[in-house]
C-alpha cells in the first residue's frame, strides 16, 4: 500500500523545526516565586467574574493593569513582590481619593460614593499600616543608634530606615518624622 520510500521516510524523520527551536528556551534556572498578593488578586478576579460583581472586577482588572504597566515601563523592579504590589494598590487608592475631593467640589455625590467604595475595596489588599507613633518610636530608635545630632544627618538616618516596608510606612511620612525629630534635637 505504502511505497517503500515512504515508509523509509517516516522511519527516518529529523526533529521538526519547531521542536528545536523549542529547546532553545529550556533554562535551568527556577522561576522566580510568584508574589502570594498577585496570586490572591488573581482568585478574587476569578471570584468576581463568578459572582458577577462588576464593580470589584473592575477594581481588581484595574490592579492587573497597573502592574502589567509597570512590568512593561523602563523603571520596572527586578522582581515583583508583594511590597510593590501594595505600593500600586496605594497609589490607586490615592488616586481615588483625588477624584473624590474633586466630585465632592463639583457636587458629585454619587460618583464621590462610588469612588469611597471602590478604595473600601482596594484596602483589602494592603497589610495593617504602622501608625505614626509607631513610625516615630522607630525614627527615635535610629537617631539614637546613629548619633544624630541635627538635620545635617538626615541622610545617614533615612538610609537606615530604608529598610522599613514602605507599604506600611510610607516614605513621606517617615521623611516629614525624621525631619521632625532631627529638628528638635
Amino acid at each position: 500500500m505504502f511505497s517503500r520510500t515512504f515508509a523509509r521516510s517516516l522511519t527516518h524523520t529529523r526533529p521538526s523545526a519547531s521542536l528545536s527551536r523549542a529547546c532553545l528556551f529550556y533554562t535551568t534556572e527556577a522561576a522566580p516565586a510568584t508574589p502570594q498578593l498577585l496570586v490572591r488578586i488573581k482568585a478574587d478576579v476569578k471570584d468576581a467574574m463568578r459572582s458577577r460583581d462588576k464593580e470589584r472586577l473592575a477594581v481588581v482588572k484595574g490592579i492587573l493593569s497597573d502592574l502589567t504597566y509597570l512590568e512593561k515601563s523602563p523603571q520596572a523592579p527586578a522582581q515583583v513582590t508583594d511590597s510593590v504590589i501594595q505600593i500600586l494598590v496605594q497609589k490607586s487608592i490615592k488616586r481615588r481619593q483625588e477624584s473624590v475631593q474633586s466630585f465632592q467640589s463639583a457636587g458629585r455625590a454619587d460618583q464621590a460614593a462610588q469612588e469611597l467604595k471602590e478604595i473600601e475595596m482596594l484596602k483589602v489588599y494592603l497589610p495593617q499600616a504602622m501608625t505614626e507613633q509607631e513610625i516615630e518610636d522607630e525614627v527615635r530608635r535610629v537617631v539614637k543608634e546613629q548619633g544624630a545630632t541635627g538635620p545635617k544627618d538626615l541622610g545617614k538616618v533615612m538610609k537606615e530606615l530604608g529598610s522599613l516596608d514602605p507599604a506600611k510606612a510610607p516614605k513621606k511620612t517617615v521623611s516629614e518624622l525624621v525631619k521632625k525629630v532631627l529638628g528638635s534635637l
